[in-house]
Formats: structure tokens, C-alpha cells, sequence
């Protein structure tokens, strides 16, 4: 255990003692091992020795360099995490060492809070990348498993439906032990025996057959677990209260116990020969086969159930690998245009200011610094939504519950967005309930979760359409919400795509002709915040153009009543 918990250490490699002084007491913080080096000799030693999750190496080395050592540890351990560092701004250099996997580029003199932000991602990365193999490594696991139960299974059966089986059995008996009487009986639930399929017995007599342990001679077989060999049971001091036993012929039966792993689950019943002749030892060596093929048939039916169900879930992990791989690459595309357009906006006007410096007056400056500081809000909005929906669907965020009225976040929504819908036109339509009761939640994540949906319902309107939001009491199965309603007069969302929408990085349309603002997060963090409130989202029918999302929203009582509920 406490192995498990051990922390991957962090390595620091430079030349220059009092660097790796400085980059040692910033991360002092983190609470992880530091492993120093000066050079790149002996690093192979290093990483057999320790568990390193994150490198931190200077580009200038004695002997092998950083970008060769960068290589080195890549090949030994392609999980770890390294950071590059190099004395100055080389564009050239930076691409080189990216080009080779590195996690990041710092340029000296670099500050603690660059060390730590870049420390805390690239070890959040190393252990996405952990958790990714070991899934990986489970379902091929699983897959051999898989394709191994498969195998078993068509050589032991055919894998019918196992009551035809029983019936197949149960004609396998008549005609191979030559009766005109049998019977399999399994063990149910309340411990009794009861017939499942038989051959020359009435309905009326299968539907009253209610075998205890200990009763009759099924009930002794079940209790001792032994098969039962009777000549004359007329004659047989330990069935000598048995009564009916005049319907065999000839005083003779035979029965023998089923067995699946060591535990009994039934018993077969034969009576009367054709001959007319007891049952001998041949016949009970012939049953026991029998039961035997029966205990088989009934284990393959649990692993064939099992296989279906493995592969099943194999086919819907495999569905949402393929879904979560290609909303990875439209997130690739998206994040490549997203931040790409701020980036390059940025870099033409600070280009731009320089270049003119001496020709530009003070209000053009300003302006210039004024749409800088625009787009770089855009990118942190971009970064800072992809960063809290991974930290709530993680759980790692703090909740700060309290009870709050729905009216101040939808105020305070329509207000960030007011200029956009000023510039679209829209028609805002109100309709809140006097008196609601308050809901229960984070105010702060709800409201992100709130400016979201109206985002969406603003970026997706048509010009001069109509943003409807309502909210209403509701109760369901016994239980008080606030129902809220947010409409937008856009296109209407395909059937095919209300649960997909909701999905990170989701967006209809094509990215490159139909690609609206966003990289896809604002729905998915709708979603997830709601239903850690235990409340739920959804989209609504709406007859003709435009999209409505509906969300119940929990109180506090019903909060913890649904808390309670799942607990149970």
C-alpha cells in the first residue's frame, strides 16, 4: 500500500548548481522528490532507479546535450514529461525540441509561477498518460479474455437458449437410457426443487413438484449430494414411506445430481425401461454422463451470457473510444483555429506598435493595446472554460453549496452578454415566476454553467430572433424544482444529435465551412455542472425553427433527498 501511494519523483539536469537551487526550492511546494543531475552521464542509471514522472533539463550540457538527453529519456520512458530550458529565445530551437516530444519550452530567467504552472500541467499530463496505457492495457486483457471464453464456449455447446438445451437433454436421456419417465429438476431461489423440463410426466404433475432438500428421493439426492440406484424401491428401507412409488413398473428408478463447480444446482430423474428390467450400474455410469454434459451445457450458457455481455461493453467502449478519438481531432481542428485567430490578432498589433512606434500617436497605441488586451481575454476565456470542465468532470474542484435564486444569475448573464445581443437584434424574452424557491448549488459554477446555455442561445440565434428564458415551480415524482427554459430562434438541433451535443467538444455542423466561435465545452459544462447539482438537462421538441433547452433544477430538500437516495 504503501508503494501505491509512493510520488514520482521530479528530475532536474543542469550544469549550473545554483539553477537547479533555484528550480529545487520553487517546487519545494508540490511536496514531490527532487533528483538533481549535472549532466546528461548517467541519466539511463537515474531513471532505472527512481521513478521520475517530469524532467526539467537545460539545453546547454556538458558532454550530451539537452535535446539529445531529451531524446534518451523519451526512449526509455515515453510517458515522462520533460521541459526544455535554454538561456535565450530561439524559435528554431523551441520547434526542435517540441518536434521531439518535449512538454515545454522555458526561457531563463523564468519565474516561479512559469515553473510551477508548467510543474502542474506536465505532471497532470504524465498521469493522464499513465491512466490511458493502463486502459489500454485492460481491454486488450479483456479482449484475450474474451476471444478464450469464446472458444470455450463453441466447443462445449452450440450456445442455444439453455431451456432448449434441457429439452435436448432431456431427449438424449429418454433415448439413450431407453425410459419412459424423465425429469430435470433445478434448485431455486427458496431451496427447492422444482422441474424444468421432463418427458412423460403431465403438466398438473410438473406444476405441483415441490422438492425439499431431504424429501423423496430428490430431496436425498440434494441433501447427499450421491446418486440414488433403487432395484425395487418397495424394498428399500430408506424410501419405505414413499408413497406413489407404484406408477414405476417395475419398482426401479435412478437419480443423479447435477454438479457446476463443486455446488450441486439439481437432478435427474429416470424411471421405467422399456425393457421392463432394473436400472444397473451401466445406467447410473450412462446418467452420470449424462448429468455431467447437462452441468457443462448450463456453465458454457453462464459464460456465453458473459461473453455477450463482455463484448457489449467491449462495443460501447469501442464506440465511445471512436467518438472521444474523432471529438479529439475536431478539438485539435478547432483549438488549431481557436487560439491560432487571438494568437495571430495579438502578435500583428504588438508587431504592428513596434514597427511604427515612433509614427504612432498616443490613441492609436492605446487603441492597438485595447484590442491586444480583447483577444488576449478571448484566449483566456478559450483556456480557462477547457481547464474548469476538466476539473469538474475530474471532481477536483470545491463546491461551495448554499441556496440562491435563479433571477440574479440570468440577470447577471444578460448582462455580460448584452452588447452581443444588442448587435444581433435579439428580442429578450422574460417570463420568471414571483416567489420561486431557491435552488442548491454553487452560485459561482452555476453561473458559468447559466452563461453557457445563454452563449450558446446568443452565438446560435438568428438575426433579430427571439431569446426566451422562463422559469416555473415544478414538482416530479413528489419532489420540488425550478424548472428553467432558455429558447432560441436558430436552427433546430437534428433528433439524432440531442444526447451527442451534449458531448465535450461537440459541434454541429463542418468545421470548415459551418464552424461557429467555441471549441465545443459550453453545453458539456452545462451538463456536468447540472448533474452534480443531481438535477437534469435536456433538449425540448420545438415545432418549427429553433433550439430550447429545458433544465430541472433541485432545491436544497430535494438535493439531499436525491443524495440520500443514491447513498441507498
Amino acid at each position: 500500500m504503501a508503494d501505491e501511494l509512493k510520488k514520482p519523483a521530479i528530475l532536474l539536469v543542469d550544469d549550473v548548481p545554483l539553477v537547479l537551487d533555484l528550480l529545487e526550492d520553487i517546487l519545494d511546494i508540490m511536496d514531490y522528490p527532487v533528483v538533481r543531475a549535472e549532466s546528461g552521464d548517467g541519466i539511463n542509471l537515474i531513471l532505472d532507479q527512481h521513478d521520475i514522472a517530469l524532467v526539467f533539463c537545460d539545453i546547454a550540457l556538458p558532454g550530451l546535450n539537452g535535446v539529445d538527453l531529451l531524446r534518451m529519456i523519451k526512449q526509455h520512458t515515453p510517458e515522462i514529461q520533460v521541459v526544455m530550458i535554454s538561456g535565450k529565445q530561439d524559435f528554431e530551437l523551441a520547434r526542435e525540441v517540441l518536434r521531439e516530444r518535449a512538454f515545454d519550452y522555458l526561457v531563463k530567467p523564468f519565474t516561479q509561477e512559469e515553473v510551477l504552472r508548467v510543474a502542474r500541467q506536465g505532471l497532470d499530463t504524465y498521469y493522464h498518460t499513465i491512466r490511458q496505457n493502463q486502459a489500454r492495457q485492460e481491454a486488450q486483457r479483456r479482449m484475450t479474455d474474451l476471444i478464450l471464453l469464446r472458444k470455450i464456449g463453441e466447443t462445449a455447446s452450440s450456445g442455444n437458449d439453455l431451456q432448449e438445451l434441457f429439452e435436448q437433454m432431456i431427449d438424449s436421456v429418454v433415448q439413450s437410457a431407453e425410459v419412459e419417465i424423465a425429469s430435470l429438476m433445478l434448485l431455486k431461489e427458496d431451496g427447492r426443487l422444482r422441474i424444468v423440463s421432463s418427458h412423460g410426466l403431465t403438466d398438473e404433475i410438473i406444476g405441483a413438484t415441490s422438492i425439499a432438500p431431504g424429501e423423496g428421493v430428490s430431496g436425498h439426492v440434494l441433501m447427499t449430494g450421491e446418486s440414488v440406484l433403487v432395484a425395487d424401491i418397495s424394498q428399500d428401507c430408506r424410501f419405505s414411506g414413499h408413497d406413489g412409488w407404484q406408477k414405476y413398473k417395475n419398482h426401479s428408478l435412478l437419480s443423479v445430481p447435477i454438479q457446476v463447480r463443486d455446488e450441486l444446482v439439481g437432478v435427474i430423474n429416470v424411471n421405467n425401461k422399456v425393457s421392463g428390467e432394473p436400472f444397473d450400474l451401466e445406467d447410473q455410469n450412462l446418467m452420470m454422463a449424462i448429468a455431467n454434459q447437462v452441468s457443462l451445457a448450463m456453465e458454457n450458457f453462464k459464460l456465453v451470457n458473459n461473453l455477450r455481455r463482455q463484448t457489449l461493453a467491449l462495443e460501447h467502449s469501442n464506440e465511445e473510444l471512436v467518438r472521444l478519438n474523432r471529438a479529439r481531432t475536431r478539438l485539435v481542428c478547432n483549438l488549431s483555429h481557436e487560439l491560432k485567430t487571438p494568437l495571430t490578432s495579438i502578435m500583428g498589433y504588438i508587431d504592428l506598435s513596434l514597427a511604427f512606434y515612433d509614427k504612432l500617436s498616443s490613441a492609436e497605441h492605446k487603441e492597438n493595446l485595447d484590442l491586444v488586451r480583447s483577444e488576449g481575454r478571448h484566449l483566456e476565456r478559450l483556456i480557462t472554460g477547457m481547464l474548469r470542465l476538466f476539473s469538474i468532470e475530474s471532481e477536483n474542484e470545491i463546491w461551495r453549496w448554499k441556496s440562491f435564486g435563479v433571477a440574479w444569475p440570468i440577470a447577471d448573464a444578460l448582462q455580460q452578454y448584452d452588447s452581443r445581443i444588442k448587435e444581433q437584434q435579439l428580442q429578450v424574452e422574460l417570463d420568471i415566476s414571483d416567489d420561486l424557491p431557491e435552488i442548491y448549488s454553487d452560485q459561482e459554477k452555476f453561473g458559468m454553467a447559466l452563461n453557457a446555455l445563454i452563449d450558446n442561445a446568443v452565438k446560435f440565434n438568428c438575426h433579430g430572433g427571439v431569446l426566451r428564458i422562463r422559469s416555473e415551480e415544478k414538482n416530479c415524482d413528489g419532489q420540488q424544482y425550478i424548472y428553467l427554459q432558455i429558447f432560441n430562434e436558430g436552427k433546430a438541433v437534428p433528433l439524432d444529435a440531442h444526447e451527442a451535443i451534449f458531448n465535450s467538444f461537440t459541434q454541429l455542423g463542418d468545421i470548415d465551412t459551418e464552424k461557429p466561435q467555441g471549441v465545443g465545452i459550453g453545453l458539456a459544462l452545462a451538463k456536468v455542472v447540472v448533474e452534480r447539482m443531481r438535477g437534469n438537462i435536456f433538449l425540448e421538441d420545438v415545432a418549427g425553427a429553433g433550439t430550447c433547452f429545458g433544465l430541472l433544477l433541485p432545491t436544497e430538500q430535494t438535493y439531499n433527498e436525491l443524495r440520500v437516495d443514491a447513498n441507498d
